[in-house]
């Protein structure tokens, strides 16, 4: 069974965005100690605003 394209776009981009929240969750959330800049917090904040973005982006696309 073949996806339509927008399905299968939508679902790359979900992915991606699962990824990339994973990613943060694992790996640069337990680097990050209660002493960090500024920067680092300011960075993680904006990579994870774009995580959640992409999983609202790839959800409506894959469903529509």
């Amino acid at each position: 069974m073949m996806m339509s394209h927008n399905t299968l776009t939508g679902a790359l981009i979900l992915l991606t965005g699962i990824a990339l929240l994973v990613f943060i969750i694992f790996k640069l959330f337990p680097r990050t100690n209660q002493k960090a800049d500024q920067d680092t917090k300011a960075l993680l904040l904006i990579f994870t605003l774009l995580g959640v973005g992409l999983l609202g982006m790839g959800s409506w696309v894959c469903f529509i």
